[in-house]
């Protein structure tokens, strides 16, 4: 029995679907015409080192998931409905810079070690956004989600998100290493904002939120806040929930955050040795705390892929007698 190790369909420039799916032996995939593709799924292949296309014009869904690949090939498609690109642990250059719109979601995750993300061109998408792992991230033209908007574990120092007018659901950061963001068109969003263990980002500024005026759900805070402003806010729904280790003390929040009703707050003010005065599993009052209702905590959640096996090209555990 011979393993499938190589794939090349070098006449195909048009095909229903492409999809090569669990294959551990398959090391190559070469498909240098291939131009407009329905579904085009790369999908747990461990081993697969080489996949080679040349000028992707016209494609539905796009997923390359699991593999070893270090680069993707010439992206041209303006329009796709999603695109997901995950867990490829030697791919560090993610040029989607061709890319306008999206009527689907974007999630990308987990790939190489200093991963380069450019979707430059991005204004609108259909779905949930969600980036994780990068170390540079360029969504400069963003002005509409129709779903969640998340950042995850990025590396990046600072980003603008410049453009981005309309989230219609929530904003997560979580575990990102920026120690300043700045959205300066958001004026409202459509359900949450949840920022935190963001171990670096000490300041929520005039110039993070300038123009954020709504809140219809909750807020999440939990951080190292040294201080933090909403210039802006007129209106916060749901329920304000504070926490963490800084010089930010609860009546300064809460001033913050007057638009607010409902405001949990359980900071800890650290001295100037960076050492919190008090320890708030212990149950010791201080005076920078207040509680008023139990936390609310909210998320995005990321795509999961279902691979169907059907169309015009298929390569599932293949395998030759």
């Amino acid at each position: 029995m011979y393993a499938l190790e190589t794939v090349s369909l070098g006449q195909l420039t048009k095909a229903g679907s492409f999809k090569v799916l669990n294959n551990t032996n398959v090391y190559k995939v070469d498909i240098p015409n291939l131009k407009t593709v329905g579904d085009f799924q790369v999908i747990i292949n461990p081993n697969l080192k080489e996949l080679t296309y040349k000028n992707m014009t016209s494609v539905d869904n796009f997923q390359i998931i699991t593999s070893y690949v270090s680069s993707l090939g010439a992206f041209t498609a303006s329009k796709v409905k999603n695109i997901e690109v995950l867990s490829n642990l030697q791919l560090s250059q993610l040029d989607f810079s061709s890319v306008k719109e999206t009527s689907g979601y974007v999630n990308i995750a987990n790939n190489g070690k200093n991963a380069n993300v450019t979707f430059s061109s991005l204004t609108t998408v259909g779905g949930n956004v969600s980036f994780a792992d990068a170390t540079t991230l360029d969504i400069s033209k963003l002005s509409s989600i129709a779903d969640d908007f998340s950042l995850y574990t990025n590396s990046f120092k600072n980003l603008t998100i410049g453009s981005l007018s309309d989230a219609q659901k929530s904003i997560t950061l979580s575990g990102n290493k920026f120690s300043a963001i700045s959205f300066p068109k958001l004026s409202e969003v459509g359900s949450s904002i949840n920022i935190a263990n963001n171990t670096n980002f000490k300041s929520i500024s005039k110039s993070t939120f300038p123009e954020l005026a709504t809140v219809p759900g909750s807020i999440f805070l939990e951080g190292s806040f040294d201080n933090m402003t909403f210039p802006s806010l007129k209106e916060v729904d749901g329920q304000v929930s504070l926490k963490g280790t800084g010089r930010l003390s609860c009546s300064d929040a809460e001033e913050a955050l007057s638009a607010a009703s409902n405001i949990d707050c359980s900071l800890e003010v650290a001295d100037e040795d960076g050492d919190d005065d008090s320890n708030s599993e212990d149950g010791d009052e201080d005076d920078g705390k207040t509680t008023k209702s139990k936390t609310k905590t909210s998320g995005a959640s990321r795509a999961s892929v279902t691979a169907a096996v059907s169309g015009a090209v298929a390569l599932v555990a293949a395998a030759f007698l």
